[in-house]
C-alpha cells in the first residue's frame, strides 16, 4: 500500500525544516521515489554500488570502498 498524501506531505515538511546533507539510493531499486523527494526538499542524490563490481570502478573490495567514497563526495559537493 503506497504511502498517503498527508504522510508524504509531512515527510516533506519535517525533512525540509532539517534537511539531510543527501540521498541515499542503491542502484538495484527505482530511483523515482528518490527523486521525487529530492525534487520538493532540494537534496542531491547519491547512487552508491551494491557490490563488488556493481558499478565500473567497484572491480575489487577496495575499488567499491573507493568508489562509494568518491560518489558520496562528489554528491555533497
Amino acid at each position: 500500500m503506497p504511502p498517503s498524501a498527508g504522510y508524504l506531505g509531512e515527510l516533506v515538511s519535517k525533512l525540509s525544516a532539517s534537511p539531510p546533507r543527501l540521498i541515499l539510493l542503491n542502484a538495484y531499486n527505482d530511483p523515482k521515489a528518490a527523486k521525487w523527494l529530492s525534487d520538493r526538499i532540494h537534496v542531491p542524490i547519491a547512487t552508491l554500488p551494491f557490490s563488488v563490481g556493481g558499478s565500473s570502478g567497484a572491480k575489487d573490495l577496495f575499488g567499491l570502498f573507493d568508489d562509494t567514497i568518491n560518489r558520496l563526495e562528489a554528491a555533497i559537493q
